[in-house]
């Protein structure tokens, strides 16, 4: 073999035929914010289904994933065209965890019915830049401002439930958002029926008060135990509205009439607010 030239192996050398190609540094994993429990996390207050009950704050619990280092950040409400920061925040690294420790956020209280605009913001660091989410419009109702139907209903169970989002429901059925506490009440004629269907929602919204969305398999394992049903929740918020005065004689097509023993005692137990 003959004598290769150092003009060639210059060549060789300066193209990189003789070397493997540099691989590019492994990009870092972002970081992502994420709402605990929310079916959209990345929508502030998803949860709440786009109202508020006025004299209520709600709460929504969020933490930052392969976070960096501590984050700051702020929950902000517009006003008079201006983003106002109501709640400054931290989010802090944890040893060993992917997840930061979290925060919780709520929206500002007011007696008013009215329409609030809010917006979570997480600060840029030298790492990381900032992050801003959607706008989140959400409808604060105060109940005693209601008229009409909705009026009657809130009339009917205001002294369990006093603040409370109530929509007229336009199918045959009434029920209750355990995330964000609103009741859709079905139209109902005057009288025991209509009493049924609004303190039977309000018994729910008694019940899920007191067990957060992550707590209310648990709610429904012991009363499924109690009630010797799948349906647990449901019998007991039939029991719960009999004690709130209606008259299970008068009506139909309840979940159950039998309140007596460990039934009855669940249910007083859960309009007294306490945990079974």
């Amino acid at each position: 073999m003959g004598k290769i030239p150092a003009a060639l192996i210059t060549c060789a050398l300066a193209c990189g035929t003789l070397l493997p190609a540099a691989q590019p540094a492994a990009a870092a994993t972002a970081t992502t914010v994420v709402a605990v429990g929310s079916t959209n996390s990345k929508a502030l207050f998803n949860n709440a289904g786009g109202y508020v009950a006025s004299n209520k704050r709600f709460a929504q619990h969020y933490y930052l994933k392969n976070i960096k280092t501590n984050r700051t950040g702020a929950l902000q409400e517009s006003r008079g065209g201006k983003w106002v920061t109501v709640q400054r925040l931290t989010w802090r690294k944890q040893a060993g965890f992917t997840n930061s420790t979290a925060v919780t956020v709520r929206t500002t209280s007011t007696a008013a019915t009215v329409t609030k605009k809010y917006r979570l913001v997480v600060n840029a660091t030298k790492q990381e830049k900032q992050w801003i989410s959607a706008t989140a419009t959400l409808r604060h109702q105060n109940p005693r401002h209601y008229t009409g139907y909705k009026r009657t209903v809130y009339n009917t169970i205001k002294k369990y439930c006093p603040d409370v989002i109530i929509l007229e429901e336009n199918r045959t059925r009434s029920y209750t958002y355990s995330t964000s506490l609103r009741m859709n009440v079905a139209r109902r004629p005057a009288g025991q029926l209509l009493k049924y269907a609004a303190l039977h929602e309000c018994a729910h919204i008694r019940q899920f008060s007191l067990y957060l969305p992550s707590q209310q398999p648990t709610l429904h394992k012991k009363l499924n135990a109690i009630y010797k049903t799948t349906r647990g929740v449901e019998m007991a918020a039939d029991c719960m509205a009999f004690r709130m005065g209606v008259n299970s004689k008068l009506i139909f097509g309840t979940y159950t009439k039998n309140c007596s023993g460990a039934r009855g005692t669940a249910a007083a137990k859960l309009l007294a607010g306490r945990k079974l």
